[in-house]
């Protein structure tokens, strides 16, 4: 059979276009939706020339994305802020781009600089748009890996967004500034020095804080145990405290945290952020020794 004799029934066009079967119904059933007519019967059974219903879906197609030509003839390297690649892109918020971050990590290119908040220059924004995936057939990269850094080094060394994005455990620069630059990592306090930028480049010193200064703060905020914590000390959550301690399940066990029956456990040993989370921290963790002692005491009174 030729390709052009090939025929697909409405499994296979699902499969092969990403539609729905209902759609194609509808289609089917509107003369002026230019869907092809069946072109064989078996039974119930319905199929169509697959040329046909290519050429039908080509047409649907979105069209490619482009850039007005100043943009594409402007200056590559110039850095933009937020709110000017959102005006490049047509978006009348930059919330649009702090969606992006959020619900589709890898999505949107991660900022060149971050100055006096997240940068990109013009070309990573021009060829975004020329690679962007279609509606339909989304698909991103996965975003670039922070480095690891050690909490033990010099206290005094400086480090950038990178390096305190990863110590504050968000998954990228792009989260952490947009946290930071929203207040809502109280406990960092301002930088501790400014780097000057290379003469003649667009955007402010970048941000450094000294790693004391940032493990200080990850501390406080709970992404990192007190100085007076061992990090490998085994610390548990609301579930398997209630088991260790004999009730039924977490919400019985914060029940009676909440009511007052567990004064010895009243203050946690520690707290857990998810990775990237922007708010306090609601996840109180106990240590294990602490549990299994106050259950040891419980089961031998009266």
């Amino acid at each position: 059979m030729s390709p052009a004799e090939r025929l697909v029934d409405t499994a296979q066009i699902v499969s092969e276009f990403g539609t729905s079967k209902p759609r194609i119904s509808e289609w089917s059933n509107d003369p002026a939706s230019g869907f092809p007519a069946v072109a064989h019967t078996e039974g119930r059974k319905r199929f169509w020339r697959h040329d046909e219903v290519a050429a039908f879906f080509a047409k649907r197609a979105p069209k490619k994305r482009t850039l007005p030509a100043a943009v594409l003839e402007a200056d590559q390297d110039e850095l933009l802020t937020k709110r000017e690649v959102a005006k490049l892109l047509g978006y009348t918020r930059t919330s649009t781009i702090d969606a992006y971050f959020r619900d589709r990590p890898g999505y949107f290119p991660e900022p060149d600089e971050d100055a006096d908040g997240p940068m990109w220059r013009r070309g990573t924004i021009v060829a975004w748009v020329s690679s962007r995936p279609g509606k339909g057939r989304r698909s991103s990269a996965p975003a670039t890996a922070l480095p690891p850094v050690p909490v033990d080094g010099d206290p005094d060394e400086l480090l950038g967004t990178a390096e305190v994005a990863s110590l504050f455990g968000y998954g990228s620069v792009a989260s952490f500034s947009s946290a930071l630059y929203q207040g809502r990592i109280p406990e960092l306090p301002e930088p501790d020095a400014l780097e000057k930028k290379e003469e003649g480049s667009r955007g402010r010193a970048r941000k450094k804080w000294r790693r004391a200064t940032v493990v200080a703060a990850a501390r406080q905020r709970g992404v990192l145990p007190p100085v007076d914590q061992d990090e490998n000390e085994d610390l548990v959550g609301a579930a398997d405290a209630a088991r260790i301690l004999g009730y039924s399940n977490a919400d019985s066990f914060i029940s009676a945290l909440g009511h007052g029956l567990l004064p010895d456990l009243k203050q946690p040993d520690g707290f857990e952020y998810r990775r990237g989370s922007a708010g306090r921290p609601r996840q109180q963790r106990w240590r294990r020794s602490r549990l299994e002692e106050l259950a040891a005491r419980r089961s031998s009174t009266p």
